[in-house]
This record gives structure tokens, C-alpha cells and sequence, in this order.
């Protein structure tokens, strides 16, 4: 079990939320209070996940997202995800999430 790191980095007018480690259930409810409680009081309005050291997501973990999204649609603010693993960006792809996630390949993109 991987630990889970979260940086959060504020450039540009955009919250980019780097996340290290897996996105599972072990993982989920912690990492989605911490994103929450920064979404809420960042004043911006893009909001980007960079997932390029995520090596895993299991479908809590996918609820997380999905839960954040939410959240950020209600406060007016952009969700993206940045640099998505090949076999994360897969896991998107066959829950078809990749049709309701804005996503990108860098977080500069964003």
C-alpha cells in the first residue's frame, strides 16, 4: 500500500493539486477532505489534478474524482485532469469517465 502525497500549487489563476501514490480505498476519503477543504477557499477558477505519479486508481478512488468534480462544478470552477498514466487514462476510458473529465496532457495546458 502506497502512502498518498498531495502538493497543492497555486500559478496562474490555477489550483494544480499533484497528487503521488494510489487512489484507492485506503486513500480516498482523506485525499478527497484534503481537495475539498483547498478547492473551497482557492479563489481561481481552474482547478488541475496532475496524475502523473499516480500509478493506480480503484473505483473509490474514482468516486473521489467524480465526488470533486461535483463539488467544483457547483462552486463555478473548472476540474481537469493532467498526464494520466497509460493504464490510468485506460481505467478512465473503460468506465467512459473520460467522456465526463476534461482531461489534458500536462497540467500547463490546462
Amino acid at each position: 500500500m502506497n502512502k498518498l502525497n498531495i502538493d497543492f500549487v497555486e500559478e496562474d489563476g490555477k489550483l494544480i493539486i499533484i497528487v503521488r501514490g494510489d487512489i484507492d480505498a485506503y486513500h480516498s476519503a482523506e485525499f478527497k477532505k484534503a481537495v475539498r477543504e483547498k478547492v473551497e477557499v482557492f479563489s481561481g477558477s481552474k482547478v488541475v489534478l496532475d496524475l502523473s505519479n499516480v500509478s493506480y486508481i480503484d473505483s473509490a478512488g474514482l468516486g473521489s474524482l467524480v465526488a470533486m468534480l461535483k463539488d467544483a462544478r457547483n462552486s463555478g470552477k473548472i476540474f481537469l485532469l493532467a498526464s494520466l498514466k497509460p493504464n490510468v487514462r485506460r481505467i478512465f476510458e473503460m468506465t467512459r469517465l473520460d467522456k465526463v473529465f476534461r482531461i489534458v496532457d500536462t497540467p500547463e495546458e490546462a
